[in-house]
């Protein structure tokens, strides 16, 4: 019987003290992410929001949202266990970032009614994405969802062969895919975005190049599409009536 998820990223956390792109990261993994952090925070103010980070891992990039964003409140919830119980020791300080364990199936009552949830790197772990979807759905108004490009030529080709990427069954989806899921639950795309394009455990050398001519990539319209690392989305909730301002 194959292992779920899970199990895989809470083995990280043994074996190395924190997920491998965030604890003794590579200057590429920290490059990466760094461009994923500076997207959200574009695409949405978090500032005096509610906000829920499912799939948050072991709280290291939801701490630097919480940090750089100031929410009235942020909750990061995984189903990790070893993830989460390093997150609660690392962040234990801080009286409006709490974590907890869920299963992205059936958020429970603790997590409702948030202003905004952010799905980062979490639906292509996933076994049943459209699921998962529906179940963000029910606790936010707004969503935005940070996933692998999947139009991107080589990252398909990364997935096939690396074995991490097998051990954590990554499995990216074309971003038209992701707002169709989206539709279906009652959520309309306000905006969207193809980003980054250094790739997580590169060689320095080769994260440093590829830095340098980010910015042109995610410029040309063709070349974003093709080559960028990450696709994100921000959808609202149908019914959710924008006020004057």
């Amino acid at each position: 019987m194959q292992k779920p998820t899970h199990a895989a990223f809470d083995q990280d956390v043994i074996l190395n003290g924190g997920y491998m792109y965030t604890t003794n990261a590579l200057l590429s993994s920290k490059m990466a992410n760094d461009r994923l952090t500076d997207a959200t925070i574009k695409i949405i103010s978090l500032k005096g929001k509610r906000v829920i980070d499912v799939g948050c891992g072991d709280g290291t990039y939801t701490y630097e949202l919480y940090r750089r964003s100031k929410p009235k409140e942020m909750v990061g919830v995984d189903a990790a266990k070893e993830a989460i119980r390093l997150a609660q020791v690392l962040y234990k300080n801080h009286n409006k970032l709490k974590f907890y364990t869920g299963d992205v199936y059936r958020l429970n009552r603790k997590f409702e009614n948030f202003d905004v949830a952010i799905v980062r790197g979490v639906i292509h772990h996933v076994d049943f994405p459209q699921k998962a979807i529906a179940s963000i759905s029910k606790i936010a108004k707004r969503i935005v969802i940070l996933e692998p490009n999947g139009y991107n030529p080589f990252l398909k080709i990364v997935e096939k062969i690396s074995l991490y990427h097998r051990i954590h069954k990554e499995k990216s989806y074309p971003p038209i895919l992701l707002r169709h899921w989206l539709s279906k639950v009652g959520f309309k795309t306000k905006s969207y975005s193809y980003v980054g394009f250094v790739p997580f455990f590169c060689p320095d050398g080769m994260a440093l190049f590829m830095k340098k001519i980010e910015k042109l990539i995610e410029k040309i319209y063709l070349f974003s599409r093709l080559f960028c690392a990450v696709y994100i989305v921000l959808a609202k909730r149908s019914s959710i009536v924008e006020k004057p301002r």
